[in-house]
């Protein structure tokens, strides 16, 4: 998705759902940056389950801070993220699929620092009736909480990201190479104060 196209999305979005919040974008963050070849590392794929359905802006938090550290990219809609690391699966991985290295033996927190559902050319000729405004806001997804988990060094990891009406989930998956299939193990996690709503990234202390 380019800049400007989610950004047309964005407002579209505002538009529909009359957010009064919609008027400040969530906390910029810079651009996620790989850790260099020379540093310890694992791969993590973020997959948005729904990605026709929902937009999810993923970014990378800091529990401790409740911030914002760096903007891995968008997925979901039209967006199609180019970087493909030589990751496990069994079927071809959706082009809204996001890959990067992390580093390895280091907690991290990733998932949704904004939600938003897809909204049709139809939908944002209507933005004024109150159909439409009821319709998209009927979609709007729950509250995502974030889970921490550690990578562990030259593994590979998969984080769910599971959108619905009223519900989100953010599940890390070890992927482990089975023969000619690839298995899902779970992988333990740690609960963190930082949930993200729709457009709002907060955190419960």
């Amino acid at each position: 998705m380019t800049a400007r196209s989610a950004l047309a999305t964005f407002a579209s979005l505002c538009a529909v759902l009359a957010l009064g919040a919609c008027s400040v974008m969530p906390e910029t963050a810079p651009q996620y940056v790989e850790p260099p070849k020379s540093a310890p590392s694992a791969k993590v794929r973020v997959v948005n389950v729904h990605p026709f359905a929902y937009y999810a802006d993923i970014a990378v938090f800091e529990p401790a801070t409740c911030r914002t550290l760096a903007n891995l990219g968008m997925t979901g809609g039209d967006s199609h993220d180019g970087e493909r690391i030589g990751m496990l699966d069994d079927k071809p991985v959706s082009a809204a699929s996001l890959e990067r290295y992390v580093l390895a033996d280091e907690p991290l927190v990733l998932g949704p620092r904004a939600v938003f559902p897809t909204v049709t050319t139809s939908e944002v000729m209507h933005v004024m009736m109150p159909d439409t405004q009821n319709e998209v806001r009927a979609r709007q997804a729950g509250v995502c909480k974030m889970p921490r988990f550690v990578p562990k060094l030259d593994e590979q990891y998969e984080v769910v990201v599971d959108l619905t009406p009223a519900h989100c989930t953010v599940t890390p998956f070890h992927l482990v190479s089975d023969g000619g299939a690839v298995r899902r193990e779970p992988v333990e996690t740690q609960p963190t104060p930082i949930a993200t709503y729709e457009f709002d990234m907060r955190c419960f202390k």
